[in-house]
């Protein structure tokens, strides 16, 4: 960075390039990398929204008595 503390705009968009170079971003890996996680994320959610229904309806914990 030039110009003291702050960050220019230039600056900004050189370093999100070089980070998306040094992730692939668009390359045939990252975007295989992209889905499986994504198909993952999905999985999850529906396997979670089937718990919550074999569960039946959520109830407040008992309070402790003293």
């Amino acid at each position: 960075m030039m110009g003291g503390d702050r960050m220019t705009e230039k600056d900004l968009a050189d370093m999100t390039a070089a980070e998306e170079k040094r992730l692939g971003v668009n390359s045939p890996e990252f975007i295989r990398r992209h889905n499986e996680i994504m198909e993952t994320a999905d999985r999850m959610r529906r396997e979670n929204k089937k718990r919550l229904c074999q569960t039946g309806p959520l109830t407040k914990a008992s309070s402790p008595q003293t």
